[in-house]
């Protein structure tokens, strides 16, 4: 029995859509969809300088817990009240964003020099005035 318009009876005619046309491939091939996924290359000595690891998952640390200072103690102050452990709260996120900021800072200015290859960024941060003297658009 048919519990709706749009329920077919199983029992029934299939209809046209069910027949498989001769050009249809015996399986589908997802893998056959668009290029194929290149892969990353490995470096060549398989791991990375251990120092960087080390100081970037410390400053995740640091900035995590800057994050948590900085939304959590604004939120303590005004929701609960509670304004000096807001205060508290806001002040050691400031404190440790700072902290993560200088560390940030200092490691690259460390790594520019001992001689490491200054990023894309740091590259644009050292243009001066004479880029925009040879702008002749306005």
């Amino acid at each position: 029995m048919l519990d709706g318009p749009d329920e077919r009876d199983p029992d029934g005619d299939p209809g046209v859509l069910s027949e498989k046309s001769p050009y249809e491939p015996d399986e589908f091939d997802p893998d056959s969809l668009g290029p194929d996924v290149p892969k990353a290359p490995r470096p060549p000595d398989g791991s990375g300088d251990s120092d960087v690891a080390a100081l970037f998952w410390k400053l995740v640390l640091v900035f995590n817990v800057a994050l948590l200072g900085l939304s959590v103690g604004p939120m303590l102050a005004y929701f609960e009240g509670r304004v000096d452990l807001g205060v508290r709260v806001f002040l050691v996120g400031l404190l440790a964003f700072g902290y993560g900021t200088f560390r940030y800072y200092k490691f690259r200015r460390d790594r520019e020099d001992d001689g490491g290859a200054p990023d894309a960024e740091t590259a644009d941060d050292r243009r001066t005035d004479d880029s925009d003297a040879a702008d002749h658009n306005g």
